[in-house]
């Protein structure tokens, strides 16, 4: 199928080649008839794992360590796990003091196999937890990952008082696709600093895709 691009919005033609609004460098402009990822979830491509009130330990990428959020993709998986957004609702930092940010890690596990203990991941759609590929751990060691490299920093919530006063706040980390977990590699999204006594809800969000 031909379409071409008009200055302005063209009128509607019955025969010919379509004329499709454009810009002024003659650039086809998008119409957003829909939300983000809409096609994906009806399909029934994009999942979420969740947890609510947690406290985090320290996670700086060691092995074997304890992120709030970790993300296992078996080799042989067939799928990529599309990283679309991690979302932080914070009800109190807790009691003590901590100089406190989040931040995406990952790593190739080159053939070793990530063993925690995992909670299915729920689709979007269909809100059931099943169908996900991905092995997800929340808040819990994730035994048999390597040591993982920092590959983007998220939320910084700076120094954090010893008070238990709530700091309500919401965080949201627009990936976008710029993070893919690919078969046999392992993703982790991690508090900096270990908090005492506090509670925060933290989910991500992905789509699996084919190879």
């Amino acid at each position: 199928m031909l379409i071409q691009t008009q200055l302005g919005i063209p009128a509607q033609k019955a025969t010919g080649t379509p004329n499709v609004p454009g810009g002024i460098f003659g650039e086809m402009l998008e119409s957003r008839l829909n939300p983000d990822y809409h096609f994906l979830l009806k399909q029934g491509l994009v999942f979420t794992s969740s947890l609510v009130g947690a406290n985090p330990a320290s996670f700086v990428g060691g092995a074997g360590g304890t992120p709030l959020l970790g993300l296992f993709n078996p080799a042989g998986s067939g799928k990529d796990l599309v990283l679309l957004e991690a979302v932080l609702g914070i009800r109190t930092t807790g009691t003590v003091a901590a100089s406190e940010d989040f931040n995406h890690w990952g790593v190739n596990q080159g053939g070793a196999a990530v063993t925690g203990v995992g909670t299915a991941a729920r689709n979007l759609y269909s809100l059931a937890a099943t169908g996900s590929v991905a092995l997800a751990m929340q808040n819990v060691v994730n035994t048999g990952a390597l040591a993982s490299q920092l590959l983007r920093p998220s939320f910084s919530l700076g120094a954090v008082a010893a008070a238990a006063a709530l700091t309500p706040g919401l965080f949201r980390d627009e990936i976008k696709g710029e993070i893919i977990v690919a078969p046999g590699c392992y993703y982790a999204f991690g508090a900096a600093a270990a908090l005492t006594g506090a509670l925060l809800d933290v989910s991500l969000m992905w789509a699996e895709l084919p190879v």
